[in-house]
């Protein structure tokens, strides 16, 4: 019995959703005596218009097989249409190292990633294969008109992404920038479900500033460099797309099961990282500027293979804008001065009456918990308590970023200190809390602490 002739002009290139694994791929092989072998692969990467490349990660069955008859079939499925391509494949190489084994190797981390696996599962190496034939199964129906399909953009929009740096540009502080940055994402773009995470101080974490499309906002959560999509982007900065999300999980907790979980989570780490339960594909592009990073811009959506080359240029150019202009608005909000002096403290204004609300500040990491429920901490935690002592002792309520930066007890670096991002951060983490304790800007370089409770301050010493 014979096959379908193969699709005059069906390139490699044309199939490219099937190959980021929302749909396993299928590899027959068969030993020298002719009996076959079928197995699942979770991951297949094109190398070119002619050949792609397999992890060496096979079954023993699979990669004996190949060592005696070195032919296999390969069943592809694209996620967006079901239209399923045969490709047969003969066997050229084993890469250890070089640009293909790389790519192939950035692919296992990703979704050794959704689980914390990427430094414990390492691929061993890449085969590389020769496509003899390409050939489009019939399927009973005609194919879709990739047209209407709702997956991969054709390429940028000079025009959208002009808009979007000149509504940055105009952003007159860095509040508005990273608000304008997520808002102008989803109208100008589409993408409904974003999030910018910016580094801190000591290059080690990454914390949620600003969200879109969320239940919850998420503002405060952290992640650590190298952990997750998010913290791989960071630490190898370089984008991270997965349009196979659910695969690439199940993926993932095949190899957690086999190790032992390993780190605790700190106090802090209770705020949980903006995300949809559902999400089916995710990207994570590093904010560079002047070489250094800034940050990490997210999107997800519920679609398979959502996002392709395209969306990733998009994203990557925007990560761009916006990291310069968050620079920007720093050095601007570090040298600025206050547009008047701070008036000499005076009286606290009497809170509304009621039981007092109990403020609990933990300096081993600068946790601060009020009535018991986690708020925020680090710089921001540390902030938020210096304020409350000044206001306590003082009765003051205007403060200006200055001077707060020149604080001691908030242990800020000498160099790009981001008080004023940690500040927009606590404002945030405030007002999404509903907290009887507000922050306002007064002005230029100038902010205002607004207590509606009384408040009772506790620190509590180190445990250990």
């Amino acid at each position: 019995m014979t096959g379908p002739e193969p699709d005059a002009g069906l390139a490699l290139r044309d199939i490219a959703p099937c190959f980021e694994g929302a749909i396993p791929a299928v590899i027959a092989t068969a030993s020298a005596d002719g009996t076959p072998n079928v197995t699942y692969l979770s991951k297949v990467r094109m190398v070119d218009d002619e050949r792609v490349a397999l992890s060496n990660q096979f079954f023993s069955k699979t990669a004996k097989n190949l060592v005696e008859n070195p032919v296999a079939d390969l069943l592809l499925i694209d996620p967006r249409t079901y239209d399923q391509y045969r490709l047969g494949l003969r066997y050229e190489r084993t890469d250890r190292r070089g640009p293909v084994f790389e790519r192939l190797r950035h692919d296992v981390d990703v979704a050794a990633a959704l689980e914390g696996m990427q430094d414990v599962y390492r691929l061993r190496a890449a085969d590389v294969y020769r496509v003899v034939s390409l050939e489009r199964l019939p399927f009973g129906r005609p194919p879709v008109d990739r047209a209407v399909l709702t997956g991969y953009r054709d390429g940028l929009d000079p025009g959208r992404i002009a808009e979007l740096s000149v509504r940055l540009s105009r952003s007159p502080d860095l509040g508005t920038v990273v608000e304008t940055a997520v808002e102008g994402l989803a109208e100008l773009f589409g993408y409904e479900h974003s999030s910018l995470l910016l580094v801190d101080e000591d290059g080690t974490r990454l914390y949620t500033i600003a969200s879109h499309g969320y239940d919850d906002e998420g503002v405060g959560s952290e992640v650590e460099v190298g952990d997750g999509i998010i913290g791989l982007a960071a630490a190898r900065c370089t984008p991270v797309i997965l349009g196979n999300v659910p695969q690439a999980a199940k993926y993932s907790r095949t190899l957690r099961r086999e190790y032992e979980a390993s780190g605790d989570i700190g106090p802090g780490r209770v705020i949980p990282v903006p995300g949809l339960p559902d999400a089916a594909s995710r990207g994570a592009v590093p904010a560079m500027a002047m070489g250094q990073l800034v940050g990490v811009l997210t999107v997800e959506s519920r679609r398979p293979v959502a996002f392709g080359p395209a969306d990733e240029a998009i994203l990557t150019v925007v990560a761009s804008i916006l990291a310069n202009a968050i620079d920007a608005q720093r050095a601007h909000e570090h040298e600025a001065r206050p547009a008047a002096p701070v008036p000499a403290a005076a009286a606290a204004p009497d809170p509304a009456s009621g039981a007092a609300s109990v403020v609990r500040f933990f300096g081993v990491d600068g946790s601060v918990f009020l009535d018991d429920e986690y708020v925020i901490r680090g710089v921001a935690g540390r902030v938020l308590w210096a304020l409350l002592g000044h206001h306590a002792r003082e009765g003051r309520t205007d403060f200006t970023n200055r001077e707060m930066r020149l604080d001691p007890s908030l242990d800020l670096p000498a160099f790009k200190d981001n008080f004023e991002s940690r500040l927009i951060l606590l404002k945030r983490r405030l007002d999404e809390r509903e907290a009887p304790v507000r922050i306002e800007k007064a002005g230029r370089g100038r902010f205002r602490l607004l207590v509606q409770r009384p408040l009772r301050l506790q620190a509590v010493e180190d445990p250990a």
